[in-house]
């Protein structure tokens, strides 16, 4: 992430806070024609183009609830490679009675670590499963057939899908958090050449001029907004 944001407060309260600020450019949009001719109804058009645009972008909080289900579906899956493992290691340890180098290369000795990640796993089972087969008279003696073999891989392939799918939403995430930061800076910036000249325009309208300032820097708590922020969101409710 290199982008940093270009103005105070979370994004939805800035959006919240553009609302009402496009709508009063918009309606005294003839002045600030008059004031330079740097403004016109095409740069209007793309100030609110740019606003709508803004204003349909995914929030954070969609991203966040998709990834943590993605990370549930690993821990799941994990912990059924869990299961399945205890289940194979009773198999295993009848098959080679007191054989501890044996159960040592049926990866007895690095479950604890394998057990602590899906990438551990992952590399965990795929030795399971070589060793297995270099291995597999005496536990076919116990019962195994091949589909005993293939559930190593089958739990194998599911961790791996899952984690992809996680890693994923988490590159998802980043790019769509830098995308809409990158939209709402755009639109700070477009704001900001309209409040400069607000600034000179109604110098002697502190009513009307109050609402051409940008939130300053606060210590609020996370969405307590600053006091404008917050009386334009009760007034578009």
């Amino acid at each position: 992430m290199t982008q940093s944001r270009s103005y105070y407060g979370t994004d939805a309260n800035f959006i919240s806070f553009s609302g009402p600020r496009i709508k009063l450019i918009e309606e005294k949009h003839n002045d600030f024609i008059s004031f330079s001719p740097i403004f016109t109804p095409e740069g209007l058009a793309d100030l609110k183009a740019v606003y709508d645009e803004a204003c349909n972008i995914t929030s954070d909080n969609a991203y966040v609830d998709i990834q943590a289900k993605a990370t549930e579906n690993v821990k799941l899956d994990l912990d059924a490679c869990c299961k399945f493992f205890q289940r194979c290691k009773f198999d295993i340890q009848m098959a080679f009675p007191n054989d501890k180098k044996m159960w040592d290369q049926f990866g007895f000795n690095d479950y604890e670590e394998a057990r602590k990640s899906g990438k551990n796993m992952y590399m965990f089972l795929t030795d399971l499963h070589m060793v297995s087969n270099r291995n597999s008279d005496p536990l076919l003696k116990l019962g195994w057939t091949d589909e005993s073999f293939s559930k190593i891989l089958a739990h194998r392939d599911s961790l791996k899908a899952n984690m992809i799918l996680q890693s994923d939403c988490i590159m998802d995430r980043s790019r769509a958090t830098e995308n809409r930061m990158l939209k709402l800076n755009n639109l700070h910036e477009k704001m900001a050449v309209y409040f400069k000249a607000a600034r000179i325009l109604y110098e002697d309208n502190e009513e009307t001029l109050k609402w051409f300032k940008f939130p300053a820097a606060s210590n609020s708590k996370p969405n307590e907004g600053t006091k404008d922020e917050q009386e334009i969101i009760v007034a578009e409710n």
